[in-house]
Formats: structure tokens, C-alpha cells, sequence
């Protein structure tokens, strides 16, 4: 039976290296739903907004840029925090743990 050599051994290993390195972070968006219950910024923009589930639990979300609230204004959610109607939102946790919104949709 022959024996792999060094060389042979190095070269799996260092494609294995390669591969594992070029396998993404697939990590999954996560969606919450809830009532809008604050929203930061100046008029006409949105620095951060904090929605409430149904179970208590608040979330703040800094919106990605360019981020459209069903295709319009992002600070349609101020009208939310008026009526009371729930808002869906999908978001990415940033490398810093920060919750970034990257869709944010009526929900009903």
C-alpha cells in the first residue's frame, strides 16, 4: 500500500484551509413584528426607531441605508407610532451586535 507524502498531505490540507475560509457567515435575518413605539431623527429621516412585541419585548433598529418603509418613506413609521398598527421588520445583526433593519413593512 503506498504511503501519501508530505507534499500530497500539505497540499489537502491547505485546500481545506482555503475552503473553509471561503465559506460565508450565512447567518439568517431575523423578522419581528410589533408596534412602533419610538422614533429618532430629524424630520424626513430616521436614526433609530424601537418597535414592541407582543410579548413586552422592545427591539431598536438602526435602518441600512436606503432603507424604504413598503417602498415609501421611512418616516411613515412616525404615522405607526400614532395609529398603532403593527410593523413587520427584518433585520441583520451589524459585527458590533447593532439590530439593522433592512425592510421594515406593514403588517395587517
Amino acid at each position: 500500500m503506498r504511503r501519501i507524502g508530505p507534499t500530497l498531505f500539505l497540499t489537502v490540507a491547505v485546500l481545506l484551509s482555503a475552503l473553509a475560509g471561503c465559506t460565508s457567515d450565512t447567518s439568517t435575518d431575523t423578522t419581528v413584528v410589533g408596534i412602533v413605539t419610538q422614533v429618532s431623527g430629524d424630520l424626513g429621516s430616521v436614526e433609530s426607531f424601537i418597535i414592541t412585541d407582543p410579548e413586552g419585548q422592545s427591539y431598536q433598529f438602526t435602518p441600512a441605508d436606503g432603507l424604504l418603509f413598503d417602498g415609501g418613506p421611512i418616516d411613515h413609521l412616525r404615522e405607526h407610532i400614532i395609529s398603532g398598527d403593527p410593523v413587520k421588520v427584518r433585520y441583520e445583526r451589524s459585527d458590533d451586535g447593532a439590530m439593522v433593519a433592512v425592510e421594515v413593512t406593514d403588517e395587517g
